[in-house]
């Protein structure tokens, strides 16, 4: 038998958008459902950003103990676990999965197991694993269901055999020869561990350059970067014909190049996770690869909002959170619109790569006369006493005001650099306003203050 209960906001979907959605709304007094069919902390936590920092940063210290080995009296051998890497990888989701499991239930926000779907545009179906379904009613909604990978034509007719973002950790080994197709963040990441952990690399990316979107001067060093370190990077390149083969998989482009490989690894975008959802009974169409939402988040349906990955506005875990915290003020009575501008980017390669505000083509499309100043890691006394010397910050003002207004980075630890420009922008710093602040020395973030001096 269905049972009713009527909630201020229920919630569809505990990841990083959709947790953070309930936590808020619970913190301003709502009546609160989240409804969950996995694991708490979603794509992010689960098979995401967790697990590959985990991985990248066993990559990371890898290629640091190779380079010290250098300065050793003998060379010095190291045999990792893969099970080993895996198991610590578990125990940080694990950890992590209980710390939101608590907090949700210490804030008093009702976790539900169970998948969602809309009846209305008040009333969303429960429905657990073992079958049992529950009515609930609802004043508003807040959808935070996430997206599933794309296999585009021809990794489409294969898609089960082929590796994707949600699965390539599940592998037993290190693939010998990995194709990577797409060249964006997650391509580049993966690239960069597996060719650490020996992987034969072939980055193969349909556009001009690796990172489309990002800065053309930090994806020409990242692309230098690789290539130096045995990536074989292929741009402007597509895969026209697939063909599995006794061991592993042929590829060939469109010039005709054939390639072989062991594993095929295709993550080129991700489409939403709306199926089932019963979106159309809550008034809300479906509009092609995602959930459309106005500055405020809210889909047609004035009281169903859709944050994170699902409205494609951005696809970062941190973009969600802020999105989710955003809808639950709007939802609880509070309009709030949403604002990415200060969205930092961040790639956690190495070099790591990281931009927030405007690029250079966006001052341009503005009719904004910029001042673009650059500092090199290469001049950095922190940088060569560590070794890590590849790239450099560009930090982008307003030539009459003096205002900041972007920056984009690449080099040793640009994603925690990132954020000291946040900050300048949101408070409306100008390159004056660092000339008074003291860096201490030699540190990686008194390079802002040089760039700046520049």
């Amino acid at each position: 038998m269905a049972e009713t209960n009527l909630y201020d906001v229920a919630v569809i979907g505990a990841g990083p958008g959709g947790y953070p959605a309930a936590l808020e709304a619970r913190a301003r007094g709502a009546k609160v459902l989240l409804l969950e069919k996995g694991h708490v902390g979603g794509l992010c936590l689960n098979l995401g950003c967790i697990p590959s920092k985990s991985y990248l940063d066993v990559g990371h210290k890898l290629a640091g103990f190779k380079a010290l080995s250098a300065l050793a009296e003998e060379p010095a051998a190291l045999k990792l676990s893969w099970e080993k890497i895996r198991r610590r990888k578990d125990s940080a989701v694990s950890f992590l999965r209980g710390s939101i499991e608590r907090t949700l239930k210490a804030a008093g926000v009702e976790l539900v197991r169970a998948e969602g779907r809309f009846l209305s545009d008040k009333e969303i179906e429960a429905v657990s694993a073992s079958g049992r379904r529950s009515v609930y009613a609802f004043r508003s909604a807040i959808v935070a269901a996430g997206t599933r990978p794309f296999f585009p034509p021809p990794f489409d007719a294969h898609a089960e055999r082929l590796l994707d973002s949600d699965r390539i950790f599940d592998l037993s080994e290190t693939p010998r020869r990995l194709a990577v197709i797409g060249g964006g963040a997650i391509g580049c990441e993966l690239s960069c561990f597996f060719s650490e952990m020996g992987s034969e690399i072939v980055l193969i990316e349909k556009m001009p350059r690796l990172l489309p979107g990002e800065d053309e001067g930090v994806a020409r060093l990242l692309q230098g970067s690789f290539e130096k370190r045995g990536i074989r990077v292929a741009v402007g390149a597509t895969v026209e014909e697939l063909a599995p083969q006794a061991s592993g998989w042929k590829l060939r482009l469109a010039g005709g190049e054939s390639l072989q490989a062991d594993q095929v690894l295709v993550c080129v975008g991700r489409r939403a996770h709306a199926e089932g959802l019963g979106l159309e009974k809550a008034g809300v169409p479906e509009t092609g690869s995602f959930v459309g939402v106005d500055g405020f988040l809210r889909t047609p349906a004035r009281n169903i909002f859709a944050v994170g990955d699902i409205n494609g506005l951005a696809p970062l875990a941190h973009a969600a959170t802020a999105q989710g915290i955003s809808a639950a003020r709007s939802a609880t009575g509070d309009l709030s619109r949403y604002d990415g501008s200060l969205v930092p980017r961040c790639l956690y390669t190495w070099p790591e790569v990281a931009s927030v505000g405007l690029w250079k083509r966006d001052c341009l499309a503005q009719g904004i006369e910029i001042k673009a100043q650059r500092f090199f890691f290469a001049a950095s006394g922190r940088a060569l006493t560590e070794g890590e010397t590849e790239g450099y910050m560009q930090i982008l003002s307003d030539a009459a005001t003096g205002r900041i207004l972007g920056a984009q980075m690449i080099g040793p630890r640009v994603t925690e650099l990132i954020h000291i420009i946040s900050m300048a922008i949101r408070s409306g710093m100008g390159r004056g306003d660092f000339k008074g602040m003291i860096f201490a020395h030699p540190t990686l973030a008194e390079g802002i203050r040089e760039t700046l001096e520049r």
